[in-house]
């Protein structure tokens, strides 16, 4: 009967702690969403983990590998979000998170491959490299020279008024009566001058 009775108490121990401990877990929760409605995901993750401590249910799982997400931590939230799978085989938004998992795999693979290629210009390990060579030295062009050419001054051509065969014409046409005639023809002589011109939230269990 003594051991019916212990057995009895502690089961009721039990009970109540655990009741205790699902308390617990509902006020985590609960803190947890609020944190995470408020983008305050860090906050949320401790809080959500604090859940799932006091009370396993794979919700939690959701909510951490979410916070996860939010805080692009990947490797941790496809890790997260697979725990949540095998805890819950039947969930109901099953294929969204395979979606998730396949899309934060491809993004995390392409992180790693952007890490490892190395930066433009830059020669990678284990590559051998010619040796420069020193660029010629090219001696500079002398300027053109510069040739003087003598140039002959401008032939200016003597007047007809001071021409001494002029003269000897006038006379000849002043003696022969022709003076005025002859003397109105040189005055009109000469030529012109040329011119120029462009999801998820989060999941509840209660």
């Amino acid at each position: 009967m003594k051991q019916l009775l212990t057995i009895a108490l502690l089961l009721f121990v039990a009970t109540t702690a655990r009741a205790n401990d699902r308390d617990k877990a509902r006020a985590a929760f609960r803190l947890g969403s609020q944190h995470y409605a408020l983008g305050e995901y860090k906050e949320a993750l401790v809080a959500f983990k604090e859940a799932f401590r006091n009370y396993e249910d794979p919700s939690f799982l959701f909510n951490i590998a979410q916070c996860h997400r939010q805080l692009d931590q990947r490797a941790e939230a496809i890790r997260e979000y697979r725990m949540y799978l095998v805890h819950a085989p039947d969930a109901v938004n099953r294929d969204e998170v395979h979606q998730l998992i396949t899309r934060l795999e491809h993004e995390l693979s392409e992180e790693r491959a952007t890490k490892a290629a190395p930066p433009p210009g830059v020669q990678p390990p284990g590559v051998a490299t010619a040796k420069s060579e020193p660029a010629p030295v090219v001696a500079p062009t002398p300027p053109p020279s510069l040739t003087l050419t003598a140039v002959a001054p401008p032939h200016h051509e003597t007047p007809t008024y001071k021409k001494w065969w002029v003269w000897t014409l006038v006379g000849v046409a002043v003696a022969g009566g022709a003076a005025a005639g002859l003397a109105v023809g040189l005055t009109r002589g000469g030529g012109s001058t040329p011119t120029a011109t462009t999801s998820f939230g989060t999941a509840s269990p209660y």
